[in-house]
């Protein structure tokens, strides 16, 4: 078993989550001893068998007839910090089959709470496939704490693939939102709202905010709402320069059809001519600008759509007291493209800055195709 670091790596999934039973799993007490071993000796409850086995020594086999019969292993198991509890939690794989059945592979985190490990709903990657390679990676990475996300390669059945030899390649990607584990296609994330605070003179300023998800990430924490102290060079607490968070979305926005289509090598050169175009200063513009170009994966093209205000508005709730004088909320879409996209571009407003004003950007990594290579 090996500790994994985060590094940047997105990878785009296409793979269906598959629901269990709706009674939640009971956590198991785990005593003293390595994570290998808790990883080896857990009793699993299995999505395609509808049983639970323990296994012994990463092992099981079990049945007094070919009806009954089951035989279960652990195939994979990592070691990751999965919703940034910074407790060690476990991702593992699970195979099982029985009396001449299909092997069906089953992906699962076990999660720990104080002296106890639950184990996720487990989702079904396939059966009789071949599991290539796992990786635990961090889109962020000066963020190591944040939302980690489990890439798995893997072989499946092409049409023509004898069964027990599967030829097609393809990466999934999953995510813990909420306890379960989420396809990161399906998952969509407000990445990185950053709010910056500009009172006319030092004030106490309460922000709620109340978007149509749940909020993953923050910083400082927040807990129903942020109460703050914010001084006219936008100084939150003596030593913010923006209040952060993220947000899983329950539906994914409403995108205009208009936008910019952008070559990867020019992405640069747009930011600097469209983000003082938004209405963000200088700061604030670079800060976008460096957060998103080491966050944008490589691609031949992005199609670039800044949500209109309010979309924004409706999905991302936000109360401030006092009530703001002027408030920006910038949020943009990044959707990597094989070809350059023809697009009308949008007509952009003038925005001036007046009285307290208040200012927000953030974005939406749109995900591709899912990545499926011939071998």
């Amino acid at each position: 078993m090996k500790y994994c670091i985060p590094f940047v790596l997105l990878i785009v999934s296409a793979m269906t989550r598959i629901g269990f039973c709706k009674e939640p799993l009971m956590p198991v007490m785990v005593n003293d001893g390595s994570m290998e071993s808790i990883a080896k000796n857990y009793t699993y409850n299995l999505l395609v068998a509808k049983r639970a086995v323990q296994l012994k020594d990463g092992s099981f086999k079990g049945g007094d007839n070919p009806g009954n019969y089951i035989s279960a292993s652990l195939v994979h198991d990592k070691i990751a910090d999965l919703n940034g509890d910074g407790n060690l939690d476990l991702v593992v794989i699970i195979e099982h089959h029985g009396m001449g059945s299909a092997a069906f592979y089953e992906l699962s985190g076990l999660i720990k709470k104080n002296t106890q490990y639950v184990q996720t709903r487990p989702v079904l990657l396939g059966d009789n496939i071949e599991i290539k390679t796992v990786t635990i990676t961090n889109p962020d990475t000066w963020m190591p704490w944040k939302r980690q996300e489990i890439a798995i390669t893997m072989l499946v059945h092409n049409e023509s693939d004898a069964h027990a030899k599967p030829t097609l390649e393809k990466t999934v990607c999953y995510s813990l939102i909420n306890n379960e584990l989420q396809d990161c296609k399906e998952i969509e994330i407000v990445k990185k709202p950053a709010l910056y605070l500009y009172p006319v003179k030092k004030m106490s300023v309460e922000v709620r905010l109340d978007p149509k998800g749940k909020v993953i990430q923050s910083i400082p924490l927040y807990k129903k709402k942020w109460r703050v102290v914010a001084e006219s060079n936008g100084l939150i607490d003596h030593k913010y320069r923006y209040l952060f968070y993220e947000v899983a979305l329950d539906k994914p926005v409403t995108m205009p059809e208009d936008g910019w289509s952008v070559k990867y090598s020019d992405l640069s050169g747009w930011f600097d001519k469209y983000l003082t175009d938004f209405g963000l200063n200088k700061d604030e513009a670079n800060a976008f600008k460096v957060y998103w170009q080491q966050n944008l994966p490589a691609s031949n093209y992005y199609t670039i759509k800044l949500i209109r205000p309010e979309i924004v508005n409706d999905q991302l709730g936000l109360k401030i007291f006092p009530k703001p004088d002027t408030l920006l909320r910038v949020l943009l879409s990044f959707a990597p493209t094989q070809n350059a996209v023809n697009l009308h571009e949008p007509e952009i407003g003038a925005f001036a800055r007046k009285g307290f004003t208040v200012i927000e950007w953030g974005g939406i990594l749109e995900h591709g195709a899912n990545n499926v290579t011939a071998k």
